[in-house]
């Protein structure tokens, strides 16, 4: 029997795509992960059947996600198709052509069973799947309900993860036109050190309830190593 909802991710991700699987049954719809193929079946097999059969295809974009080809196969499949639902874990911008498609902001949530966003993404499967979100799970908890302690910090920190993010995207660019020096990516990483370091030091200043902060910090350390031309030059 099809299953409503098939979850691509990256390994890395397993715990949240695991958090996902529970917050979606329920609600009553059923689940596909790749956790439950049999270690004696075609695994490939399987998994694709699975994925063309279901309804809904949900992609958890977390860093590691944007640089394993089957999620990036499977997300292809399902907008082909018209199901894709796209979650955006991470602080990185969504790879072309996804980044052209809505997704529900769940910036580098790490598990945990509650999430200020989590009421919109069950709201946005019920919408695709053309079903009722039982009505227990229209109230989201107390901590659901806070998105920002303090306005003026979250403005200021959103200009600066902008800005990291703007930068790596300038680099990218630069490797792929053949240029770019080991002094851009210096300047870079010592900016992010110096956030995640205030990050790290008081609390209190980042009001940072859902660990966005510091894993959106880690995203972008590792995807400016990734893309260094020498990255032990970063050390």
């Amino acid at each position: 029997m099809a299953a409503d909802i098939f979850i691509s991710y990256a390994s890395a991700d397993r715990p949240r795509a695991e958090a996902l699987k529970s917050w979606f049954e329920r609600a009553q719809w059923s689940v596909w992960i790749d956790r439950q193929i049999d270690l004696s079946a075609d695994w490939e097999g399987v998994l694709r059947a699975e994925l063309d059969s279901a309804r809904l295809v949900v992609v958890l974009w977390g860093a590691e996600a944007r640089r394993a080809p089957w999620v990036i196969e499977e997300a292809q499949i399902a907008l082909d198709s018209g199901r894709l639902l796209q979650i955006h874990a991470t602080g990185l911008p969504l790879l072309a052509p996804f980044d052209r498609l809505q997704a529900v902001r769940m910036q580098s949530w790490s598990g945990e069973a509650g999430h200020s966003e989590r009421l919109k993404l069950l709201q946005a499967v019920a919408e695709r799947l053309g079903t009722a979100l039982p009505e227990e799970l229209h109230v989201s908890s107390r901590d659901e309900q806070l998105t920002a302690y303090r306005p003026a910090i979250s403005e200021a920190l959103g200009l600066a993860f902008y800005y990291c993010a703007r930068h790596l995207e300038r680099v990218r660019r630069q490797q792929e036109r053949g240029y770019g020096s080991v002094s851009d990516f210096t300047e870079i990483r010592e900016s992010f050190s110096a956030m995640l370091a205030l990050l790290r030091e008081d609390a209190e200043i980042a009001d940072d309830r859902e660990g966005i902060l510091h894993r959106l910090m880690d995203d972008f350390l590792a995807q400016l190593l990734l893309l260094a031309p020498d990255p032990g030059a970063l050390d």
